[in-house]
């Protein structure tokens, strides 16, 4: 092995660059537009798959809550009807039963743009080159993909409710049994 680095240069010209087979593509090098609407669906459709794993990371977390809610409300409602339970004991079973509300709402399968477009939305553009078919779709895309980010901001926002309701249910048990 040397350490010597050889450097290759390749002489293209710009109509190199230019594939006449897309239909709006310039061998302009200002006009990029076919590119970048390519680029911009391929950015998109990366970004509503990660913005999809993120919430089916929420939605798995909501049903976990859904599952021990459920159980912490069970058991403490059963402990409530015995004859000799603690006073106030109706607290911690009621934010237990408001955090698997809230949780299940996570669950709820509302406001959400899944990546791609139905094939009977390309033939009802009315578009005449791809160019303007791909910049559609693009748009399209973003505005998915600001849909999805107010969908996870509400279900960030779920989660945060939902495990400070259930930490209430933990601290409100350990007064009542503590005190």
């Amino acid at each position: 092995m040397t350490d010597e680095t050889q450097i290759i240069v390749l002489d293209v010209s710009t109509e190199d660059l230019h594939d006449p087979t897309h239909v709006g593509a310039s061998a302009d090098q200002q006009t990029l537009r076919l590119w970048i609407a390519t680029e911009a669906q391929s950015v998109a459709k990366t970004r509503i798959d990660a913005q999809m794993k993120l919430l089916e990371r929420y939605m798995a977390r909501g049903a976990s809550f859904v599952g021990w809610g459920l159980s912490a409300t069970i058991a403490l409602s059963a402990l409530w009807r015995i004859k000799d339970h603690p006073d106030h004991l109706w607290i911690p079973a009621a934010l237990t039963a408001l955090a698997s509300t809230s949780s299940a709402l996570l669950l709820w399968p509302s406001g959400w743009q899944i990546a791609g477009d139905l094939p009977s939305y390309l033939s009802s553009t009315g578009y005449e080159t791809e160019l303007e078919i791909r910049e559609a779709l693009a748009q399209r895309d973003e505005q998915g993909i600001e849909l999805n980010d107010r969908r996870l901001g509400q279900s960030a926002l779920l989660l945060k409710i939902t495990l400070c309701l259930m930490t209430l249910a933990a601290l409100s048990v350990t007064a009542i049994f503590l005190l």
